[in-house]
């Protein structure tokens, strides 16, 4: 691969860890997903403006639009509602880890092989995932994470990897029908729209606006880190093989436990990077040597 796309595409994972660091920190985590979405959204119009050479709404992609919204709706509140309780160190990584499950549903939905090292890739995450609900190495810490993974914030976690799964598949099937960077830019007013509908109705508007109060500088922040990381993997994806850009951008979950490890003082801390690095190479070997 050459340089620039390696550059970008770490530099994506980077923001991809830093923005959901920023996101535990949020008062009420739900709302401060929504106002970073919103907050990304108005400064990155003036950039598709730029960049697209013209902007129009095909309405071929409104069903994808309307699936990938409310995929990456329940992508969002899950990983709120994560964040709540759960550990960055934990609850990143299992939510990161849907490309097993993309893989699965590309098997069932859309007709893709799975080969033999696209089993193992999976095996492999999996194996990633309980590990990092180990908590020791008796034979009772080894069977726990059975228990653990029945807990709120890992069962919010696979929520967001579910959310991911689907917007995957539909965002795969709308960026064949237009160019990317125009369904990105519909996509972001679909995402944002129907986030604000429904943590409204859930919340009203007091927490929304007290979240704003005490974070706007860490919401600018992370919705800046959040857009601009696509941005990045999107111009990526132009200079070099797909699955590997997806594939190494993985690395992010790596980076996400170290980040709560070294930064929030999250307990556990060598086996959660062990269990993020062996998801990460299950992810690469699922998307970059299949």
């Amino acid at each position: 691969m050459d340089p620039l796309p390696l550059i970008l595409v770490l530099l994506s994972a980077v923001s991809h860890g830093l923005w959901n660091y920023l996101s535990k920190a949020g008062k009420d985590k739900e709302s401060f997903m929504l106002l970073l979405n919103i907050t990304s959204l108005i400064l990155f119009i003036p950039l598709f403006w730029v960049i697209l050479p013209e902007i129009y709404f095909p309405i071929s992609i409104l069903p994808y639009l309307l699936v990938s919204a409310g995929a990456e709706t329940l992508y969002f509140l899950g990983l709120g509602k994560a964040y709540e309780t759960g550990d960055l160190s934990l609850v990143y990584p299992v939510a990161r880890s849907s490309p097993v499950f993309v893989a699965l549903a590309a098997f069932l939905l859309l007709g893709e092989k799975i080969t033999s090292t696209g089993i193992i890739g999976i095996l492999v995450i999996f194996v990633g995932v309980y590990i990092l609900h180990l908590r020791g190495l008796t034979s009772q810490d080894l069977a726990a994470p059975l228990k653990y993974l029945r807990t709120g914030s890992s069962r919010y976690a696979l929520l967001a990897a579910l959310g991911t799964t689907i917007y995957s598949i539909s965002d795969k099937l709308g960026v064949t029908a237009v160019n990317p960077l125009l369904y990105s830019f519909w996509l972001g007013f679909f995402v944002t729209g129907m986030l604000t509908v429904t943590i409204i109705y859930r919340k009203g508007m007091k927490p929304i606006k007290e979240e704003l109060a005490a974070n706007l500088s860490r919401i600018t922040v992370a919705g800046i880190l959040m857009r601009g990381g696509y941005m990045m993997v999107l111009y990526a994806m132009s200079l070099a093989q797909v699955s590997y850009i997806l594939a190494l951008r993985q690395i992010s979950v790596v980076l996400g436990a170290l980040m709560g490890v070294l930064f929030l003082g999250e307990k556990y801390g060598r086996v959660r990077i062990i269990g993020s690095i062996i998801i990460f190479i299950g992810v690469y070997i699922l998307g970059a040597l299949v």
